[in-house]
């Protein structure tokens, strides 16, 4: 770098949302961590007619906010990161969008539909439909009299079997 007769050399200026974009790619977002009931994992899946509960794990690399700073040539800049929404596209044709992470399922709410992001199938799929759960993130960063926002989306995926149950009636006492 030059610098005329003894003057000091100047700092390269560095732009605040250059570093912005410098602490979002270190901020570790994930894609939703996918959590249903009954668990895709589950040897029977879910029931048709029956509400499957879809949540993400919270961790601050799922749901947020989580935040970092990045600084050079004296510029400081404040990035946070917050879970907006879940897409999840149930593999049926059907496409569920909650606010934020979702209710965790307790047994206690067997047969009951989730209070924020459920879905119930109409037809069944023994080898199971697939499931796509997209978190949407909203990035926002200020620093240096400056600020922004952005968006961020990422996606995981997973596999539920989803089976019908029939019943027959019938009158044995033949009356």
């Amino acid at each position: 770098m030059f610098a005329p007769n003894g003057q000091p050399a100047a700092a390269p200026q560095v732009s605040p949302a250059q570093l912005a974009h410098q602490a979002m790619a270190e901020l570790g977002l994930e894609a939703p961590d996918i959590k249903l009931a009954p668990p895709g994992d589950s040897p029977h899946g879910a029931t048709v007619g029956f509400p499957v509960w879809m949540w993400t794990a919270r961790r601050p690399e799922t749901t947020g906010p989580i935040s970092k700073s990045a600084t050079a040539g004296g510029v400081s800049v404040m990035v946070t990161a917050t879970l907006e929404s879940i897409t999840w596209a149930m593999g049926d044709g059907a496409t569920v969008t909650c606010s934020g992470a979702g209710t965790p399922f307790t047994d206690d709410q067997a047969g009951r539909p989730s209070p924020t992001c459920g879905h119930i199938y109409s037809r069944s799929a023994s080898s199971g439909f697939p499931i796509a759960a997209t978190g949407h993130w909203r990035i926002r960063w200020s620093g240096a009299g400056q600020g922004g926002s952005d968006s961020m989306d990422l996606t995981a995926r997973t596999q539920l079997a989803v089976r019908e149950i029939r019943t027959l009636n019938s009158d044995a006492g033949g009356g």
